[in-house]
């Protein structure tokens, strides 16, 4: 084991509130040795990202460090000023945030926020800081980069903003690399690039570097050492393989049986770790853990256990530590069989043959001026998909593939610029919203970001009851409709009186489905239901949405890059490519054996919570092309490993093959 890098010891932070001290962090201690990749997973609010905001010196202002060390190469970053601090970050460490949108500047384009990086470097002149800004695109993987690194950042898909966001934190060549849940917003296929990335850079530049992540997946493929936090402490820390073959923590274990990728067979009902975080302003005296360990004794509430190390590396903090070898591929599963398959013969409730959406780029006199005679974008092309009463269809594909904005077109929300949409038999594209408004009562949509969805000015009784006086339906009781609804979504009817900013992802998805379902709708659609969850909360989501199909009936459309998921909770799936559907069959026979080759690239490119099946390359490399400039043949041509002359010159046709999947390939992989 290398020297430590970067050494916390006995890190103790409160936050001030209105209603008393808030104990986020409490003796946090734990080494991250040098030239090497650390981890920290836990369920949100188990005080990673505060760990990190502690290495940085960049807590909030009601935030009070009570006791600890933070020792970066021997020197205590608690004790520096703030001209000191301020030089060490950015030079001697960088993070990567969460969030590239939000912690780049909209106004700058990168070459200026680049060359502001690298300010310190007064020997270099302004055209030496562009060499080596482009020059550190290119490493990142950023096509162009000589002139894209002119462009702004909304100019950049979310892949390639995460990609610029490594290369900013990267060109001052930190000893110490911070990454804060670097992945969360990408899909499959752009994650496996960023964690590809972020390993061979560090080797190649010789980076320590920190990662925080509720990615089980991410952590077994990227990093060298493990660390488990639970609500402001940790309770197991060891090398990656030790922790995932032998963990002995049982929140550990629980973390490690709730990730559905472990589940190797179709489940509806997903493992999940039951009750929730302990309240931080009066933690108990006992194990962090004991309320929701199913292992716990009276020994555990009474007295908080101390770490064990096993080993020499392997620490846990538990009274009753877990002996037995771990079963990578064997988690508890829940069987809860489809209650009322859905019926191939019936009527679909949803039908979309070949719908269109178009965006305009230009406007037409600029579009005339420059010459430009078809100034539109093909967001949705030739799309063609059915949901059947009491069914779910998964709508996967990475970002920017078309999925939400198909989604919004079917809810009339986009306006279709040709084909149809059906539901029930009757046709509803385009329709007067004075006509459609009626048809929102049996068709609801669950918006991907849960809290930005909501008012913030509204408590979440007024959120859940505002289906019914939009709808005129305001001669009920809109406080029991809201309770009932609470009730049926099990959100705890305390929470009635809460503002959106006072849940967490958990509690504002399930005011999001509670809304959804006010109105006894027909068909949801599910825009990334899951997205920014812990394992064990978008367990409890799914589990919540397949029950209450079972007991109502109703068809989901869900919207996802999250393909463990989609796995467990989808009848059939479509796989979209660039506003195409380029797959369309049983989900089951398409994990089992994809057809096409980019849903082989998305199947396969999963990261699994098992170190020992790290991935040498990423499955899929390559950005996705310009909607504004489609390839001639197939779209995924470019990208394809099994592309030929005739992919690259026709567009291939849609067949149906002997199982009944349907795949728009010239050579299908079935």
């Amino acid at each position: 084991m290398n020297a430590p890098h970067l050494d916390i010891r006995g890190l103790t932070v409160d936050f001030t509130t209105p209603t008393g001290p808030v104990h986020a962090l409490r003796d946090v201690s734990f080494a991250v040795p040098q030239n090497s990749v650390t981890g920290i997973v836990g369920e949100s609010g188990s005080g990673k990202s505060t760990v990190l905001w502690s290495i940085l010196g960049l807590l909030s202002a009601n935030a009070r460090v009570r006791r600890g060390e933070i020792l970066f190469e021997g020197e205590d970053m608690l004790r520096k000023g703030t001209d000191a601090l301020r030089a060490a970050r950015g030079q001697d460490m960088s993070v990567v945030f969460q969030n590239p949108m939000a912690s780049q500047i909209p106004v700058l384009t990168y070459a200026t926020q680049m060359r502001d990086i690298l300010y310190r470097k007064r020997d270099l002149s302004a055209a030496d800081k562009r060499t080596l800004a482009v020059e550190m695109m290119e490493r990142v993987g950023i096509p162009d980069p000589a002139r894209r690194i002119d462009q702004y950042p909304h100019h950049f898909s979310g892949g390639m903003r995460q990609r610029a966001g490594i290369a900013m934190a990267l060109l001052p060549r930190p000893r110490l690399l911070l990454a804060d849940e670097p992945t969360t917003a990408l899909d499959v296929t752009m994650e496996a690039q960023v964690i590809h990335l972020i390993r061979d850079l560090a080797t190649e530049l010789e980076t320590t570097v920190l990662v925080v992540s509720h990615n089980l997946g991410l952590i077994a493929e990227m990093c060298d050492h493990v660390v488990v936090m639970y609500a402001g402490e940790v309770v197991e820390a060891g090398p990656v393989r030790e922790l995932f073959h032998n963990a002995r923590h049982p929140y550990t274990r629980a973390l490690l049986d709730c990730d559905p990728a472990r589940i190797t067979r179709k489940t509806r009902h997903l493992p999940v770790i039951e009750g929730s975080l302990p309240d931080l302003s009066a933690p108990p005296k006992g194990c962090i853990f004991a309320a929701r360990c199913p292992k716990a004794t009276l020994h555990c509430e009474a007295e908080a256990p101390s770490a064990q190390v096993s080993g020499g590396r392997h620490s846990v903090r538990c009274h009753f530590p877990v002996t037995e070898k771990s079963v990578p591929d064997a988690p508890r599963i829940l069987d809860a069989p489809h209650a009322t398959p859905p019926d191939a013969g019936d009527i679909p409730l949803l039908e979309v043959p070949y719908l269109n959406v178009r965006f305009r780029t230009m406007g037409p006199i600029r579009a005339r001026l420059n010459g430009v005679a078809d100034p539109f974008v093909d967001a949705v092309l030739d799309v063609g998909l059915t949901v059947r009463r009491g069914e779910t269809l998964g709508l996967v594909g990475e970002s920017g593939s078309g999925k939400t904005t198909l989604g919004r077109a079917i809810l009339n929300l986009t306006r279709a610029s040709a084909g149809s949409v059906r539901f029930e038999g009757r046709e509803v594209r385009n329709l007067p919203e004075r006509a459609f408004k009626p048809l929102r009562r049996d068709m609801a949509m669950m918006f991907q970001d849960a809290i930005g969805s909501l008012s913030p000015r509204k408590t979440v009784r007024a959120l859940i009851a505002e289906p019914f006086v939009i709808h005129g339906a305001q001669d009920r009781d809109l406080d029991r409709e809201a309770e009932r609804l609470a009730d049926l979504v099990q959100l705890p009817r305390a929470f009635l009186g809460r503002y959106p900013h006072e849940l967490s992802g958990g509690q504002a998805r399930r005011v999001g489905v509670a809304r959804a379902l006010a109105l006894n709708p027909k068909l949801i659609i599910a825009d990334e239901p899951t997205a920014g969850l812990d394992v064990s909360v978008q367990g409890d989501i799914l589990n919540l949405m397949a029950e209450l199909q079972r007991e109502k009936g109703l068809s989901y459309l869900l919207i996802t890059h999250n393909l463990p998921v989609v796995r467990h909770v989808s009848d059939r799936l479509a796989i979209m490519y660039m506003g195409r559907i380029v797959e369309t069959g049983e989900a089951e026979a398409i994990f089992n054996q994809p057809g096409h080759p980019y849903t082989e690239a998305l199947v396969r490119g999963v990261p699994q919570p098992d170190p020992d099946q790290r991935r040498t390359a990423p499955p899929l490399r390559g950005e996705v092309p310009s909607l504004m400039n489609r390839p001639r043949g197939c779209d995924f041509a470019a990208r394809c490993p099994f592309a030929k002359d005739e992919c690259r010159q026709i567009k291939p046709s849609q067949s149906t093959r002997a199982d009944g999947r349907v795949i728009a390939c010239h050579f299908p992989l079935i």
